[in-house]
């Protein structure tokens, strides 16, 4: 308590720039330790309400257990978004149960992950009841993957944009904004177009919890909604006013969204010792982790103005088709698709070709001036 015993507050001697634990001073505390596994079919079922998925699990039909390595946390993040991206397109006609469900049999089970995994390995005898248990316990509302997907997706874009910002790439922060087939993007960059009305203070309050930061950008997005104006002509970036300036207070903001997380000795089977880890319950508690973690290991502005290029390991969007991909390198910009390979190398051979030109009209330039110098030289 920062009291003594007469009552009077003692001031904090904490140096809050030096006296922050971070994972490695405190033992290794923020490992991300999860049991992967993944069914092979799952029936898909209305009960009035909701759709449901029903996971499979009998003889011929038994549970897979995929290799740690190959599912990494940055794995499933960017596959969740480039989910979200595909279900929310209005060009997609798939149904969003049959994607999800997709999903799940490519990757792994998203929810109780703990919980079905011990029940899978101590002594399961898939013949027995055994396996109408974990049937049942397996069993997920598509609407409630639907809300956890739409949140992620929402912030993981934000995460991008305010990336973006710091490089002149605008497009994907002016574009945040709108309605896609299931998910509404966040309006924090609206107030700096050319073209938005201003939205009074009581509409946009001073939200601090999670849930509040939701009601707020709702109010916002109704209130824009209900009040348009003349908008800039398509295929424009062009904001009024600097948002680099506000990067600090939108960085924060996106900070907010990222939920709290409980730590608990959890078994590492790949070394066999306990460790503090994160308790993680479903797929999103693994992408909401990673997330944070992106974040949490960004550099600081000051080290990125001296860096005209992105740090590798961050989340960005192909620069042609827009699906999520995490930088291999340092300049990497498209995916490794063959279509957006040949974009790439089209674009760097038209670069080389307005280089050279340039540079040739540069040279024939410094010529004609040579020239023009001789001619007026007196004999």
């Amino acid at each position: 308590m920062p009291f003594n015993r007469n009552g009077d507050y003692i001031p904090s001697k904490a140096d809050k720039t030096t006296d922050i634990l971070g994972s490695k001073e405190i033992g290794g505390i923020g490992q991300l330790i999860y049991h992967p596994f993944k069914f092979a079919s799952y029936d898909i079922s209305y009960d009035g309400k909701d759709y449901c998925a029903y996971p499979v699990c009998k003889k011929g039909q038994e549970p897979i257990f995929p290799n740690n390595d190959t599912l990494t946390g940055k794995g499933i993040l960017v596959t969740l978004c480039n989910l979200a991206k595909v279900i929310d397109s209005f060009e997609n006609k798939i149904p969003k149960e049959q994607l999800i469900v997709r999903w799940c049999m490519e990757n792994m089970h998203p929810y109780s992950i703990d919980f079905i995994y011990s029940e899978l390995v101590e002594n399961f005898d898939i013949n027995t009841i055994d396996a109408e248990m974990v049937e049942h316990d397996g069993i997920f509302k598509i609407d409630r993957f639907m809300d956890d997907l739409g949140k992620l997706y929402n912030a993981v874009r934000f995460y991008v944009a305010l990336e973006g910002i710091l490089f002149a790439e605008d497009d994907i922060a002016y574009n945040l904004y709108g309605e896609g087939k299931y998910f509404e993007g966040y309006s924090y960059f609206e107030k700096y177009k050319h073209a938005v009305p201003e939205v009074p203070d009581d509409i946009v309050g001073e939200p601090t919890p999670p849930q509040e930061l939701l009601e707020s950008m709702m109010r916002t997005n109704q209130y824009i909604e209900d009040h348009p104006v003349e908008q800039p002509p398509e295929g424009s970036f062009d904001f009024n006013n600097n948002h680099y300036d506000d990067y600090d207070e939108l960085r924060k903001t996106l900070a907010d969204f990222i939920p709290e997380f409980n730590m608990k000795l959890k078994l590492n089977s790949a070394t066999g010792k306990y460790e503090f880890s994160a308790d993680i319950d479903s797929v999103f508690d693994i992408a909401w982790y990673t997330l944070a973690r992106m974040i949490s290991e960004d550099p600081t502005l000051e080290n990125r103005a001296n860096n005209d290029s992105r740090p590798e390991g961050i989340m960005i969007c192909c620069r042609n088709c827009g699906k999520f991909i995490i930088r291999k390198s340092n300049r990497q910009e498209f995916c490794d698709s063959e279509e957006c390979q040949k974009v790439r190398n089209a674009r760097k051979q038209k670069a080389y070709r307005e280089r050279k030109a340039s540079e040739k009209a540069h040279l024939a330039q410094k010529k004609r001036q040579k020239s023009k110098q001789s001619d007026t030289r007196p004999d």
